[in-house]
């Protein structure tokens, strides 16, 4: 059975997901967007649930991490020939 993927361009949740769950997403640009591409699973949607719910997370760890998506997200799109200003 292949693997499925959940898509998102939300930089926020992509973060609150990387630390939860401890994995990195799969980057994908497209129209020019950058999209943070994880594998769905059961761990998956309890991460976004309690992210919704508003979970606690690390002030500082947070902040690390969407302070490194951008970064990887903005290079992506600069490579892919994407335009913006952010």
């Amino acid at each position: 059975m292949a693997t499925k993927y959940f898509e998102t361009a939300d930089l926020y949740l992509s973060a609150a997901i990387c630390i939860l769950l401890k994995i990195e997403p799969i980057f994908r640009v497209e129209n020019g967007r950058t999209l943070f591409v994880f594998p769905i699973s059961d761990d998956l949607y309890r991460a976004m649930s309690v992210f919704n719910a508003g979970i606690e997370l690390n002030a500082i760890e947070y902040a690390q991490q969407i302070k490194r998506l951008r970064a990887e997200m903005l290079m992506r799109r600069s490579r892919a020939g994407g335009h913006g200003n952010e």
